[in-house]
């Protein structure tokens, strides 16, 4: 007789009735996520250094009670392309993917290179992207490129 795996499956990060889900985190991602996406009134559960088939160690945040915007999907593209978002409401899954990455990067970051005019008058940065693995973007305004993990979110 098989026993049933489900009988047994431990949640490890508590469950929420409405929201969403950002999960296979890189684990030393995770605070990042959570200091660039928190709001100050948001209910933020965090899971760190949990058991992952796709890395050694994962992170899972869960934002209870708000789904996420466009904005904070590109913030979240830029620092973890490879994660996945879920949707979810009455504590069910009514969406689920990989983060999109999108065409261009607007006003989420700031330009790497010290002498692009954006670092020195009030220009809004615009990326566009080169590459998606590793994830690479060219500024609009200097043309140089960079990997997203060089720039520093607004």
């Amino acid at each position: 007789m098989n026993p049933d795996p489900d009988k047994h499956k431990v949640r490890q990060v508590e469950a929420i009735s409405h929201g969403t889900v950002i999960d296979h985190l890189p684990a030393n991602l995770t605070l990042k996520v959570v200091d660039i996406l928190a709001d100050p009134d948001d209910e933020v559960f965090i899971g760190l250094n949990l058991r992952s088939s796709h890395h050694t160690r994962k992170g899972v945040v869960k934002f209870a009670r708000r789904e996420l915007d466009q904005q904070d999907l590109s913030a979240l593209a830029l620092v973890a392309p490879q994660a996945t978002v879920s949707i979810i409401r009455d504590y069910a899954v009514v969406a689920k993917g990989v983060v999109a990455i999108p065409e261009r990067f607007v006003n989420i970051a700031r330009c790497a290179n010290p002498n692009c005019v954006t670092n020195h008058e009030r220009w809004t940065t615009r990326f566009d992207v080169v590459k998606t693995t590793p994830l690479t973007v060219r500024c609009h305004y200097c043309e140089r490129s960079f990997l997203a993990t060089e720039l520093t979110l607004l």
